[in-house]
C-alpha cells in the first residue's frame, strides 16, 4: 500500500487574496502613507525574499511611530490579522509598488514552500515511512508516495 501527497504551490492559493488586498489597500486619516497589505506572516521568510530582491528589512510598530526622511524608504507593519503590510510614502509610484510586491510574495511563497516540503519529509521520517517516489508535477508541485503498513 503507497500513500501520495501532492503539494501545490501555495501561490495558486493565496494569489486571489492577494490582489485583493492589494486593492483594498488603505491611507492613514491624516499621515502621508499608503499602506498595501500582504498576506506575508512569517519574518524570516519575508527577510529571505526581500534579500532576493536586494532590498532589506525595516519594520515599524505602528503608523503613528513611522519617521522616514526618504521618500522612496519602503516599511513594514504588522497589521490585525498578523500580517505584513508595506508601508509607502503618498508620494510613492503605487502601481510599481504593487508589481514589486507582487514579485517578493512570489519569493516569500517558493521559501514557505521549501520549508513546509522539507518539513513533511522529516515529519514522515519520524513516522517511519519511506520515501518510494518523488515527482515534480506541470504545475511545479510536488507529488510524494510513501510506502505504509510495510
Amino acid at each position: 500500500m503507497s500513500l501520495e501527497i501532492v503539494l501545490v504551490p501555495l501561490a495558486i492559493a493565496v494569489t486571489k487574496e492577494v490582489v485583493e488586498g492589494i486593492a483594498n489597500r488603505s491611507q492613514k486619516n491624516d499621515q502621508d502613507y499608503t499602506v498595501l497589505p500582504t498576506r506575508m506572516k512569517d519574518e524570516s521568510l519575508l527577510q529571505q525574499a526581500l534579500e532576493e530582491w536586494s532590498c532589506s528589512f525595516r519594520k515599524a510598530e505602528t503608523l503613528d511611530s513611522l519617521k522616514t526622511n526618504n521618500e522612496n524608504e519602503v516599511t513594514f507593519i504588522v497589521n490585525e490579522e498578523g500580517s505584513y503590510s508595506l508601508v509607502l510614502p503618498k508620494s510613492a509610484d503605487i502601481k510599481a509598488f504593487e508589481e514589486w510586491i507582487e514579485k517578493v510574495e512570489g519569493s516569500y511563497t517558493h521559501y514557505l514552500q521549501q520549508r513546509v516540503y522539507q518539513h513533511l519529509l522529516e515529519k514522515a521520517k519520524e513516522q517511519g515511512m519511506i520515501l518510494e517516489k518523488e515527482e515534480l508535477l506541470e504545475d511545479h508541485s510536488i507529488q510524494l508516495t510513501y510506502l505504509v503498513n510495510r
